[in-house]
């Protein structure tokens, strides 16, 4: 790997499976994938995920932290928890970043401690945590 590594989301492969998206990655040559940790129970299982990295040789080059409405109760339903979750699950994959997206507007106690954990998480890893902007959720444009 040479310059800015480039890697396939697991999350783009949807509604194929967490398997499928490594064997993509190893066939076309991307540099490794982002883990998708979401409502796939194979996404959320750090040693099977380990052990498609080998079987593909395909590196885990981030762990994409499940912040999103789809993954609200994967790893249970406290976003502090869940962002220090992937951190320990980046560590064990030998990933150097976690993607989480900002807190919504009502995760009040998340937002008000969001940048002091985020800033100790980082202290206590070596693992960079990126901080992914989105657009703005209104859950009246869905229903």
């Amino acid at each position: 790997m040479s310059g800015i590594p480039v890697g396939l989301s697991t999350a783009s492969v949807y509604p194929e499976k967490l398997e499928d998206a490594f064997r993509y990655a190893a066939e076309t040559g991307y540099d490794g994938v982002e883990l998708m940790v979401w409502h796939e129970g194979a996404s959320q299982d750090i040693a099977n995920v380990a052990g498609l990295s080998m079987r593909y040789d395909v590196p885990v080059l981030s762990v994409h932290a499940p912040c999103l409405l789809i993954s609200q109760r994967v790893w249970g339903p406290d976003p502090m928890a869940k962002l220090g979750r992937a951190v320990t699950a980046a560590e064990d994959l030998g990933a150097d970043t976690v993607v989480v997206h900002p807190p919504f507007r009502w995760q009040r106690r998340y937002a008000e401690n969001f940048v002091d954990l985020v800033s100790e998480l980082e202290d206590d890893s070596h693992v960079a945590i990126a901080v992914e902007n989105m657009f703005p959720m209104r859950l009246d444009a869905f229903f």
